[in-house]
């Protein structure tokens, strides 16, 4: 049972890290250490493994000892404007072939 306790703990803490970080682009890790309960040294750890696995887009600033998160929401604003602009290439070529079939300018 022991074995799978730190593998069990360690899945919490993860899924809880995630939950918590998820509404903010920088957090102190001290913050994140002390919402866990662990160490900042086991938050980086926790952090880096998530990172690594593309579980998480940000990275860790020693220094000062924050976590910053890319700009998610940015990217998505951007993906969605690309959609929007071929939505609206698309119309106005549907309009030109409507309009030039049923003979006008």
């Amino acid at each position: 049972m022991r074995n799978y306790i730190e593998d069990l703990l360690k899945a919490v803490r993860t899924q809880v890290l995630l939950r918590l970080i998820k509404p903010y682009t920088r957090v102190r890790l001290a913050t994140i250490a002390g919402e866990l309960g662990v160490s900042e040294a086991e938050v980086e750890t926790l952090l880096v493994s998530l990172i690594l696995d593309n579980k998480l887009d940000g990275h860790i600033d020693k220094v000062d000892g924050l976590l910053e998160m890319r700009e998610a929401a940015a990217e998505t604003g951007a993906k969605k404007y690309i959609a929007l602009a071929k939505c609206a290439e698309q119309l106005r070529s549907l309009h030109a072939a409507a309009t030039a079939r049923i003979g006008g300018t």
